[in-house]
């Protein structure tokens, strides 16, 4: 009698060590589904997201096609800012009739925003054909100076060159910064032309005109 409850209970826990063991490598399996399935999940996801971007990026370029192909159809000035090349275009219609390089300066921050932000179009907010700057106080106390009273004698006569264009978007096109301009009191990001090419833009494009950043 004791041989068979003894044998009966051997049977019983190897039959429990058998579920148990059934179980653990159950577990183990669907934990490997579960992992292959969350990795199918995140590729499926990351794949979704790049064709979301895709098709804005589309969107955006059909839109940015119908702006050009506008701006070709009618006989007024537009501006083309090639980025990788560091180039800046004058175009009438289809036509590019001035072509120059420039020099992308500013705060650091915002000259990388600019190279980052995608293709887009602005506009000429407006312009001006002489530009100026007033020294503030912070300078010349920075220079151990007394601010002085008479603003006149702040003045800094073609302070960012003969001419500058407005952009929008803290953006700008202008000379180069006079020599009593410090980087530090520049606020805003600017391409840099030399003062011929500049002159000719300036009197080219009107408020409004299409500037393409490409």
């Amino acid at each position: 009698m004791t041989k068979r409850i003894l044998a009966v209970t051997a049977t019983v826990v190897a039959s429990l060590a058998v579920a148990r063991l059934v179980d653990a490598v159950g577990k183990r399996a669907l934990m490997g589904v579960a992992r292959e399935l969350d990795e199918q999940l995140a590729a499926v996801g990351s794949e979704h997201q790049q064709l979301v971007g895709q098709r804005d990026q589309l969107e955006l370029d059909q839109a940015l096609l119908g702006h050009r192909i506008a701006a070709m159809s009618k006989r007024e000035h537009h501006l083309v800012i090639l980025r990788g090349r560091r180039r800046l275009q004058l175009a009438l219609g289809d036509k590019v009739m001035l072509e120059i390089g420039y020099q992308l300066r500013g705060p650091l921050e915002d000259v990388e925003s600019f190279l980052d932000m995608p293709r887009s179009t602005l506009e000429v907010l407006g312009k001006r054909t002489s530009t100026y700057w007033y020294r503030p106080d912070w300078l010349y106390r920075l220079e151990g100076l007394e601010p002085p009273a008479d603003s006149a004698v702040r003045f800094v006569r073609d302070a960012f060159g003969p001419g500058e264009i407005f952009l929008g978007a803290g953006i700008s096109i202008h000379g180069a910064r006079h020599v009593e301009v410090p980087a530090e009191a520049v606020d805003h990001i600017y391409l840099e032309v030399d003062d011929q090419s500049l002159k000719a833009v300036v009197d080219a494009v009107g408020q409004g005109a299409l500037v393409f950043i490409q």
